[in-house]
């Protein structure tokens, strides 16, 4: 009695887990977790299919991945493509060195990430639904190697879970590769997490951000990687505003020395920078999410503002979500953009989307195997279910040319392969079938 007396919080938090276990949308997400594993009987299942390009006609090859997840990440390793799920589990997609274009799926067992995800689902999913589930997990994953390590590195970016501040984090962690055949990974270290623990109720609508968490890994020297971290939509409409203000770490690209695991702000202002590129000549490229009609490339150097969310060529949503309550359709503005849609004053972007694009990943494509693409951009985009190929004036710091190649899946990463050939991984759909899947793009020969 004196502990209910002394709780009334925590006791109306066991209500609400108890009340949401034994509720119609809790069967339903047993339901369909059954559902799920039932569904998926075509691991061997591929198929192929030829789309036109301007200089090439490309070959897609789709390979189901056999588990139904979202988010999470693809980098080559050997001749193989690891993927790490959303859930934290590990696949190779084996090449068969004897057949062109054919690889397989092997599942790895490998201990998980320490994120406390399941944890996180247990206490929030009453509050949040099935955000909880589809957003928290692992963001990107890279594979590299470092002068200071003798083994090459598996870095992940995933949601971290506080229980006893009830809170989340973004984290960085590693592994070192110890064999590659069969794999075999260290154990997993925490290298970083971001300053000012975050609560659900941040923001209002959706309580739940973390569709804005960014996420991206990249190497940028020797000692140091790029981490890109979105402001999870607190952005001065649906909550505080964090990307202008360097107390903590949201809305920004940070620095990680991954030898002394130090950590200092690269770069501001951002939104929700998605992807992250450093090419050969060391430029930084970056995609990120705006608002409506309003995402960007960007050239990214050190300690430049990038604007949001006080600078944009977006304007609000008019959709059901977090600014619904609050802006205006007719207007079509973004509330608080102090530049009149100019982006003056701030860091512009090199080309922004006036439509809508829902971006993803890039890279650059620096390889001699799409000859007429070499040094060309690609982009992948969510909401249109594309490629976007872009020819870029270095010198001028210029887009002159865009060409976009439907691929009809929601696209969430993609890597260049060494034998120049480019993989994708897709988004699983709203269908219980619809998981997600590796899409290898080569050319006709």
């Amino acid at each position: 009695l004196i502990w209910t007396y002394e709780n009334p919080e925590k006791i109306e938090k066991e209500k609400e887990i108890l009340k949401y276990k034994f509720s119609v949308g809790k069967l339903f997400t047993n339901i369909k977790s059954k559902v799920i594993n039932r569904n998926y009987k075509s691991i061997e299942e591929k198929k192929n299919i030829e789309i036109d390009s301007a200089y090439n006609t490309l070959n897609l090859n789709y390979f189901t991945i056999p588990t139904y997840s979202s988010y999470g990440g693809i980098a080559q390793i050997g001749q193989d493509i690891l993927y790490l799920s959303g859930d934290s589990e590990i696949f190779l997609l084996k090449k068969n060195i004897d057949k062109k274009n054919d690889y397989k799926f092997q599942k790895i067992n490998s201990k998980k990430i320490m994120n406390n995800k399941e944890l996180f689902i247990e206490l929030n999913e009453p509050k949040v639904g099935k955000n909880a589930e589809k957003y928290f997990g692992t963001k990107d994953i890279l594979i590299e190697e470092f002068d200071q390590f003798k083994n090459e590195l598996l870095l992940v970016s995933s949601l971290d879970y506080n229980k006893t501040e009830d809170c989340y984090v973004i984290s960085v962690l590693l592994a070192e590769i110890l064999d590659q055949d069969p794999l075999e990974l260290s154990k997993w270290k925490k290298i970083f997490s971001s300053s000012k623990c975050l609560s659900i109720d941040l923001t209002t609508n959706p309580r739940f951000a973390a569709a804005s968490a960014g996420g991206r890994l990249v190497k940028l020297d020797e000692n140091s990687i790029l981490f890109s971290i979105g402001d999870f939509y607190a952005d001065g409409v649906n909550g505080p505003i964090l990307s202008q203000d360097l107390s903590n770490l949201y809305g920004k690209i940070i620095k990680i020395n991954i030898n002394d695991l130090t950590s200092e702000i690269f770069s501001f202002g951002h939104r929700n920078p998605q992807g992250l590129y450093i090419d050969k000549d060391k430029n930084i490229f970056s995609t990120e999410h705006g608002p409506t009609e309003g995402d960007e490339l960007n050239l990214v150097l050190p300690n430049n503002n990038y604007g949001w969310p006080l600078a944009t060529y977006g304007t609000n949503y008019k959709s059901s979500d977090a600014y619904k309550k609050v802006a205006n359709d007719n207007k079509k503005e973004w509330p608080i953009d102090k530049t009149n849609n100019t982006h003056d004053n701030f860091s512009k972007p090199i080309f922004s989307w006036g439509n809508q694009m829902g971006i993803s990943n890039l890279i650059v494509y620096e390889d001699e195997y799409f000859k007429k693409w070499n040094k060309n951009l690609i982009i992948t985009s969510l909401a249109t279910k594309q490629i976007v190929r872009m020819v870029y004036d270095y010198e001028n710091k210029a887009i002159l040319y865009k060409e976009n190649i439907k691929i009809g899946k929601r696209i969430r990463d993609l890597i260049l392969l060494d034998d120049g050939q480019i993989a994708l991984l897709t988004d699983r759909g709203k269908e219980l079938n619809e998981y997600p899947e590796i899409i290898i793009i080569s050319k006709k020969e």
